[in-house]
């Protein structure tokens, strides 16, 4: 009796963890896909001149 509830559990368990990477590896991707996306600067950089010895 107990080796057949431990067995059921196991089926369970296992198919609970198979559909739950299912459904986290997708929106693991998009998440990445978003966060490669280029960030628009709406100022230029404005480079300040160096002043050095020989400038």
């Amino acid at each position: 009796m107990i080796l057949l509830y431990f067995n059921t559990m196991s089926i369970y368990l296992f198919w609970i963890l198979f559909l739950s990477l299912w459904a986290i590896v997708p929106l693991m991707i998009i998440k990445g896909r978003v966060d490669e996306a280029p960030k628009i600067q709406t100022s230029p950089n404005v480079k300040s001149k160096k002043k050095g010895w020989f400038n």
